[in-house]
């Protein structure tokens, strides 16, 4: 059982940090360069909802993979486990309110704009509200990433385990 579980926890952080490490630094700047803005950002606001769910699904397995490894262990080395589920649950919750929360937010700024001219006061407001939805999106992105890092160096620390 605990090679299944060490499995689908690796499994869950390995799609995890690799789908943000693929869309971040691959796919949505190759998606801006090859395709007009506009339809780049149709093609990048289709692509989220995924991406996201690929988060919540890899957060969740993570962390209840990592309790179950926590509570079948032969031997406890409970710091471990417990940052361990710490750092998977602020992953987690940082996801989830880029996902829920700015991601919605963004779309709505985007869609507004798309009903007005490009000069236009409220559109220029549409514009600076976006672009700080859009670096508050990429900071928690960046954060979750960081994060997952470290959590692949605390699991490769304790590959005993």
């Amino acid at each position: 059982m605990q090679v299944t579980l060490k499995f689908l926890y690796l499994l869950s952080i390995i799609l995890w940090i690799g789908s943000i490490f693929f869309f971040s630094l691959i796919a949505a700047p190759s998606i801006f360069k090859a395709l007009p803005k506009q339809m780049a950002g149709d093609v990048v606001t289709n692509i989220f909802p995924k991406y996201y769910l690929i988060s919540y699904v890899c957060g969740v397995i993570a962390i209840f993979t990592s309790l179950l490894s926590w509570f079948t262990a032969t031997h406890t080395a409970t710091a471990v486990y417990i940052l361990r589920v710490v750092i998977l649950t602020i992953m987690l919750g940082l996801s989830i309110f880029a996902g829920g929360v700015i991601r919605p937010q963004a779309l709505e700024m985007r869609t507004e704009m798309r009903s007005l001219v490009e000069d236009s006061p409220r559109y220029g407001e549409l514009q600076n509200r976006f672009n700080t939805l859009h670096k508050t999106s990429v900071l928690l992105n960046s954060l979750v990433f960081l994060l997952g890092i470290a959590i692949v160096f605390i699991t490769a620390y304790n590959i005993k385990e």
